[in-house]
């Protein structure tokens, strides 16, 4: 099977704070795609502003106006790719529902084109009972599902994507088996640590300081050693453009995760290249991009 035949979707990270950057990504990507790889299609930016809903990565000092909310809104649907928010605190209470900037979101993106990563399914129903169809809903990797037969109930379940655990990347007779691959969703860079049975209790830390605004004087995640791609490229868990060309495409599988919500942006950058990019146009968008990003700091 020749893999190129099939695109590979890819569901990029840093939305809110990495906007500028996505401008001219997105730019090249209407406008000049024989810089792309062949393949390559993007299915959408995620993240969040600073909303207590948030979860997976603490994100503090992102919080924007109704007007830019609107702009961002605006320019993702230009260009038809839809923002997709990481409303994946798995802490919250009934209280929590009535937040008013998190509804203040919801209500600037309903426009039938954007997406919600779901964890908690006390958010959920209250987004499914109020915006309904609206919005598209995908089950978070947050829950930790690495047993495979809870994936596989899951994945039975009313979502349009499931993002599963990343433990199941290498676990090829399991991936295999799995039916409906095109619901599937697979992380490909991850920072933890492979099978770390700490990831869990990290997810509600992060939950909770996203609540209470208060980490209790923890300091990050001893565990998690990686913080660029080319230390992430030695995880278990890595999975490369060659296997995705090579072994999940020719599986079935099409939806691939980016991570970088809260890397460094010239990792950002790399990760997006190292993906989407053709290697003889590196240097021309890493340029690109580097100067949308050194705008954006001059005009912070």
């Amino acid at each position: 099977m020749n893999s190129y035949n099939k695109e590979a979707i890819f569901h990029l990270p840093g939305l809110f704070r990495f906007t500028k950057l996505y401008e001219v990504l997105l730019a090249g990507y209407t406008q000049h795609r024989e810089m792309f790889k062949d393949n390559v299609k993007i299915g959408s930016i995620y993240g969040s502003p600073t909303v207590i809903w948030n979860g997976g990565r603490v994100i503090m000092n992102c919080l924007y106006s109704k007007e830019q909310l609107e702009m961002i809104r605006n320019f993702t649907e230009h260009y038809n790719i839809p923002a997709r928010f990481t409303f994946t605190n798995c802490l919250l209470e009934e209280k929590h529902l009535y937040d008013t900037y998190g509804n203040l979101v919801l209500d600037i993106f309903n426009t039938g084109k954007h997406e919600i990563i779901c964890n908690s399914e006390l958010l959920e129903n209250y987004i499914r009972k109020n915006y309904g169809d609206n919005y598209k809903y995908i089950s978070s990797t947050t829950k930790r599902l690495t047993d495979s037969s809870k994936q596989d109930e899951e994945l039975k379940k009313d979502y349009y994507l499931v993002v599963l655990d990343y433990d199941h990347n290498k676990d090829y007779d399991y991936l295999k088996s799995i039916e409906n691959k095109d619901k599937c969703e697979l992380l490909c860079n991850p920072i933890c640590t492979a099978k770390c049975k700490f990831r869990s209790q990290h997810y509600e830390d992060i939950s909770r300081y996203q609540l209470t605004f208060d980490d209790g004087g923890k300091p990050p995640c001893s565990y998690v050693k990686v913080d660029t791609l080319w230390a992430a490229m030695k995880q278990a868990n890595f999975i490369s453009p060659e296997d995705i060309n090579e072994t999940y495409l020719p599986m079935g599988f099409s939806n691939f995760k980016l991570e970088g919500r809260t890397a460094h942006p010239l990792d950002l950058i790399e990760t997006l290249l190292y993906y989407l990019i053709k290697d003889e146009y590196h240097t021309e968008v890493r340029s690109y991009m580097q100067s949308a990003l050194w705008d954006s700091i001059a005009q912070a």
